[in-house]
């Protein structure tokens, strides 16, 4: 099964979402005190941390599309090797359903 992303919060739980966190406050008020620049503050501390979480979402989104599409082919994998495996009896239905269908547009 796909991975399950985390959550903002599950994140910020991790040793490298803590220490991203810390870094990203000390590097806004250190901006908004030391430097007195706000958007220097913005873009280290709240553009960057927001761009690394997307950028790990849509990882995580393109990993689980990944894994649907190996699903649907191993699917595919098996179903056509049951269909040549069982090829003649596949093959006797669809020629009676085309016989019958025939028989009914016949009647008609």
């Amino acid at each position: 099964m796909g991975h399950d992303p985390l959550s903002p919060s599950e994140a910020l739980r991790t040793p490298v979402g803590a220490v991203l966190a810390a870094v990203s406050v000390l590097a806004f008020v250190y901006s908004l005190v030391i430097v007195a620049q706000v958007l220097l503050g913005v873009v280290v501390g709240v553009a960057l941390p927001a761009g690394l979480y997307l950028s790990y979402r849509a990882f995580a989104a393109l990993d689980a599309i990944a894994d649907a599409a190996q699903r649907i082919a191993t699917v595919r994998e098996r179903e056509a090797e049951e269909a040549s495996r069982f090829g003649s009896a596949a093959e006797r239905d669809s020629q009676s359903s085309r016989s019958s269908d025939r028989l009914a547009e016949r009647e008609r």
